[in-house]
């Protein structure tokens, strides 16, 4: 008879999800290994694996391991950006590895920023950074966090920002509508 783990009695998501609200990495990587090993053509359960690995920060290993994945699912964005993680974490960039698929690499830029005024300057109501940050994210792997892209409109005079206090998702951002802007 097979032993019972405590974690069959939860549903997928409610043993992961314990690991993760407990920021216990290791036991992450136990649990995603031993489901992986488990199924091993099931794309999720070998992509969470190299995500818990980057989470524990056993960097080099997530890299050999979410390597290996993105040559058999290179379209996986999911594979893709934990990998990114992975090689930032250690210094390196997107540069450092041959990808089958290369995935957009977003970094604070004059883009951004035009990407930005062009996305809210159709935008009647201000929205909050954070929302613009996820409207990024769907652009491709962002190399900044929301409070770095706050910082970065505050550089920027086509911008008007309210409501900052050091946090994102409690400021606001609108274009500014002067014509003289630039």
């Amino acid at each position: 008879m097979k032993k019972e783990d405590e974690y069959d009695k939860f549903e997928e998501w409610e043993a992961d999800n314990n690991f993760l609200d407990k920021k216990d990495w290791k036991g992450l990587v136990v649990y995603r290994r031993r489901k992986a090993e488990n199924n091993p053509d099931d794309q999720y359960d070998q992509f969470k694996l190299g995500e818990a690995y980057v989470l524990n920060k056993e960097y080099e290993k997530a890299i050999s391991f979410l390597y290996a994945l993105h040559q058999k699912y290179a379209d996986d964005q999911n594979i893709q950006y934990s990998l990114l993680d992975a090689l930032f974490a250690i210094g390196k960039d997107e540069t450092a590895i041959d990808w089958i698929i290369r995935p957009t690499v977003l970094r604070l830029s004059g883009d951004v920023l035009n990407y930005c005024y062009n996305f809210l300057r159709t935008k009647r109501k201000p929205r909050m950074v954070y929302d613009l940050y996820l409207e990024l994210y769907m652009e491709g792997y962002l190399a900044f966090d929301d409070d770095q892209l706050m910082d970065f409109l505050h550089s920027d005079n086509r911008f008007t920002l309210t409501g900052y206090d050091a946090k994102s998702y409690d400021c606001f951002v609108t274009v500014n509508r002067k014509k003289d802007v630039r």
